[in-house]
């Protein structure tokens, strides 16, 4: 495929990932659209540039992956990829410590990061809210009503039902499924916090 353009998200731990924006295209029955580059690092090892024809497979046939970018195939009008020096959502300068092959966002009140967080909080593996997908969370966040994880616990209701999509019955289960949360295992809360290091697994020990 060609490789249009590179948009830099920024996870819930500030962690800023590149992602290829290519013609879309099937593999394996999928078509695919988006591609993680992982890192800077990835993207010059690889020698990847914003115009490039580029490889594509699904590793394990479920995530994909660049294999590399076809130079001999180049033009001249392919551009060099270059990475922020601030973040894309809070204009705060990114870091990136000498260990690691990321860069960072390290403002807490970065809003890309706290809807991640919110996000993560309330996924499947996590505290388990069904009906507070991402969709419904980046919608209360534009209404002002969801600004942290403490106010999923403190949300308006009585509001909601006027809401596209979102009738009486809808309200009714997302707020039996935010009761519920409040009584899941320690280790899923631990988990649902989002701590750097701290996984599933770990949560449970």
């Amino acid at each position: 495929s060609t490789l249009r353009s590179v948009e830099f998200q920024v996870g819930r731990t500030g962690s800023v990932t590149p992602v290829a924006k290519i013609d879309p295209g099937p593999i394996g029955g999928v078509t695919v659209t988006s591609i993680s580059l992982h890192n800077e690092d990835f993207i010059n090892e690889k020698d990847i540039r914003i115009g490039d024809r580029v490889l594509v497979e699904r590793a394990g046939d479920v995530t994909p992956y660049v294999v590399k970018s076809l130079s001999d195939e180049r033009n001249g009008d392919e551009r060099m990829i270059v990475f922020p020096t601030e973040c894309p959502s809070c204009g705060k300068p990114l870091t990136r410590p000498g260990e690691e092959a990321v860069w960072r966002c390290t403002t807490p009140g970065c809003q890309a990061q706290v809807l991640e967080r919110i996000i993560h909080f309330t996924s499947k593996d996590a505290m388990d809210i069904r009906g507070l997908g991402e969709a419904n969370i980046r919608k209360f966040h534009g209404l002002g009503w969801l600004n942290d994880i403490p106010d999923i616990y403190d949300l308006p209701y009585e509001r909601m039902a006027s809401l596209e999509g979102m009738g009486e019955k809808s309200v009714s289960n997302l707020r039996e499924a935010i009761d519920r949360s409040r009584t899941q295992p320690l280790h899923r809360l631990i988990n649902a916090l989002g701590i750097r290091y701290v996984g599933e697994t770990t949560a449970k020990m």
